[in-house]
């Protein structure tokens, strides 16, 4: 296949959708009311002291344009919501790169509650208009910014503890790692990208509320309009987090087109160490039995194995054991003939010296 085509390999309809959706009715709810407040010659309403430009996002919210207002928000905010409860879903199930510390699905659990609560307060600012109820529309307009400020601290750290445990991630993640370097992965650089976001959104957000207080509504309005549509980086972000789910169902279903990938199905999640604190991948367990070669003399002629080069002198002295037949003898290694003579070994039962091994073994 091309190579070009190689970047289309992932299922198209699949969860990173999900905080795209409520990209898309947000941006677009924005950009309505916009333009509807500059057709209509960009008026001053009825509840506004004095004349500026751009008005408040709440003041088109409060005229009639507030259905759309209700409807867009609520509509946005359980997909804001969802965004966060599939990203925690989908890591239990192993479906994303599985948490690594025992306190990420705390973090993840407090995001998704912060997400809510000021989800909720997103709603009531939409149904409690300005003009009406001013104190309780500003005051959502506080729960708002204060409670998203804090789901996506939670979720910003959960994305540092994946980049700053990149021997921790599990062995199909390889390709986040481009560096040497701990924080040479994709999880870190995400981190940072996602920092940068939450300061500038801070940023914004003190100078909106600065103008206000100075009652510079004008300029107030304009870091309110900015901040709203900078809001929607945050939904493209977790649904590029969102992404390699995607990207894995399209690899278990076509491993046929991946030759020169390890392809992940459900028996694969045997490798997973479930314990959370550990790394997410174990090696093949090491065999509870092991053979070392034996330390006294043995009469005839015998073969002394060695399992492994791993096992050096100096391990407490085991069993020994013979195998009449060398061929189902529990040992793959080289052997070295020893010079004593079988006619010696008195429970020798083997017809031919050469088929007596005689092995050590270790109970680990």
């Amino acid at each position: 296949m091309d190579p070009i085509w190689t970047i289309f390999r992932f299922k198209k309809v699949h969860y990173y959708l999900v905080p795209l959706v409520a990209l898309v009715v947000w941006w677009g709810m924005l950009t309505a009311m916009l333009i509807c407040w500059g057709v209509q010659g960009r008026p001053v309403y009825s509840f506004m002291d004095e004349k500026q430009n751009p008005v408040y996002i709440s003041d088109v919210g409060a005229t009639n344009l507030q259905p759309l207002f209700i409807s867009c928000a609520g509509f946005q905010a359980i997909f804001f919501v969802g965004s966060l409860i599939m990203d925690f879903v989908l890591r239990k199930k192993h479906k994303l790169q599985p948490f690594v510390l025992k306190r990420q699905p705390k973090l993840a659990i407090a995001s998704i509650v912060c997400a809510i609560i000021g989800q909720l307060g997103i709603l009531f600012v939409a149904i409690f208009n300005t003009n009406a109820f001013h104190r309780v529309h500003i005051s959502m307009v506080g729960v708002f910014i204060a409670f998203c400020f804090f789901a996506c601290l939670f979720n910003f750290f959960n994305s540092f503890i994946f980049g700053n445990y990149p021997h921790r991630l599990s062995p199909n993640h390889e390709k986040v790692i481009f560096s040497n370097h701990r924080w040479g992965n994709l999880y870190m650089v995400s981190f940072w990208f996602k920092c940068f976001w939450l300061v500038c959104a801070a940023v914004f957000a003190c100078f909106f509320g600065a103008y206000m207080k100075k009652d510079k509504n004008s300029k107030s309005a304009v870091f309110e309009w900015l901040i709203s549509y900078w809001y929607g980086l945050l939904l493209v972000m977790w649904s590029m987090d969102l992404f390699p789910s995607a990207v894995k169902h399209y690899r278990v279903r076509h491993p046929e087109k991946f030759e020169d990938v390890h392809v992940k199905n459900e028996l694969d999640d045997a490798h997973t160490i479930l314990t959370l604190g550990a790394p997410t991948y174990s090696p093949p367990p090491q065999p509870t039995d092991t053979t070392l070669p034996s330390t006294r003399p043995v009469s005839g002629q015998d073969y002394r194995g060695v399992q492994d080069n791993q096992y050096a002198a100096g391990y407490p002295s085991p069993q020994i054991q013979r195998y009449s037949n060398p061929q189902t003898a529990p040992y793959n290694g080289p052997v070295q003939p020893s010079n004593h003579n079988s006619a010696t070994e008195p429970n020798s039962t083997s017809a031919h010296p050469r088929h007596e091994f005689v092995m050590q073994k270790e109970e680990v």
